[in-house]
């Protein structure tokens, strides 16, 4: 498999009803493109981008038609005079040692060959270079050592500026991942294809970060990620190395619950609790970003994280209190 995403931001000047139309046409390659198996579509709250989106794509072949295709052209054209900034990344699992080699050459003379049709004249003119400005961890296989190895990845110096780089690892071999989780140094040896999510809730046990749509969707596995809010099953953790991550059990200190957490429980922000750590991540970062100006601005800054339950009346009122803590 070869999973293609994107991390993006709109344009200042765009409005609603383009920002609506760019999405659904980014959703409907995932729609229209046979080779997609599944995807995902949604809000990145992670600071510096907006949207997010990640394509599963069955292989190479694959690959090649979902860069071609009909639906694939017309999300570029629609989306790219729109954005501001973009950053996209290509992992994959296919054992084969020359999988990685050839997704970096594909990526390569696409971010050499201009955009087809032109933009509008008021917007700016965007190449696949300027768009494909890149950040890919590919892990292909290779033949190595058994036990756990990572290949080394090509020098910066003799990497064209704007080709993706690949890391390969062997088939069927693990990867070290070094994080810093809730200011524990902690290692962890797992699969290139595991989530931040998998590796917190499976490896690390920490289970507060909840499970919930797995598609990024629904917010309640949010973490903070380098002081940043993401959405921790979209994120592979090979991604994150050396990062410092925080979670819902990091967030007190020892009997003192964090001023976030004392505020859900004064304004009973919560139900069944599935989404609450989410939530409550979510919500410390919303403080943090100073997205707390009016409830409007809270919901929309807080609009990432799903409540089945409908308490998001309280959950506002219990963001608005703990900002106002935080500015005392």
């Amino acid at each position: 498999m070869i999973y293609h995403g994107i991390r993006f931001a709109f344009r200042p000047d765009t409005t609603p009803r383009q920002r609506r139309e760019a999405l659904e046409r980014l959703r409907e390659q995932g729609k229209a493109i046979p080779s997609v198996r599944s995807f995902a579509v949604a809000r990145d709250h992670g600071g510096e981008y907006e949207w997010g989106a990640i394509f599963v794509i069955e292989d190479l072949d694959g690959y090649r038609e979902f860069l071609t295709h009909p639906a694939h052209r017309l999300a570029d054209e629609t989306a790219l005079p729109l954005v501001e900034d973009i950053v996209s990344f290509d992992l994959t699992d296919d054992p084969d040692p020359e999988t990685g080699a050839r997704i970096t050459e594909l990526r390569r003379r696409l971010a050499q060959a201009p955009v087809e049709h032109d933009p509008p004249a008021d917007r700016p003119v965007h190449t696949r270079r300027t768009v494909l400005k890149t950040i890919a961890v590919t892990a292909a296989g290779t033949a190595a050592a058994a036990g756990t190895g990572v290949a080394a990845p090509a020098a910066a110096a003799s990497r064209p500026a704007g080709v993706a780089q690949a890391y390969a690892v062997a088939p069927g071999a693990s990867v070290e991942v070094a994080l810093t989780v809730n200011g524990q140094a902690r290692k962890v040896v797992l699969e290139p294809r595991v989530t931040l999510l998998d590796a917190l809730r499976e490896r690390l046990g920490l289970t507060g970060t909840k499970k919930g749509c797995d598609r990024g969707e629904c917010g309640a596995c949010t973490v903070l990620v380098d002081g940043e809010r993401v959405k921790s099953c979209l994120t592979l953790a090979v991604m994150r190395q050396g990062a410092e991550v925080t979670t819902v059990e990091g967030l007190a200190r020892g009997e003192e619950l964090h001023p976030v957490q004392e505020a859900f429980i004064r304004h009973d922000a919560f139900q069944c609790g599935a989404c609450t750590p989410g939530q409550i991540m979510s919500a410390v970062a919303c403080i943090n970003e100073g997205h707390t100006g009016s409830e409007a601005e809270i919901r929309e800054w807080m609009s990432g994280n799903l409540c089945r339950c409908a308490a998001y009346q309280n959950i506002v009122a219990a963001v608005a209190d703990a900002a106002k803590e935080a500015r005392r």
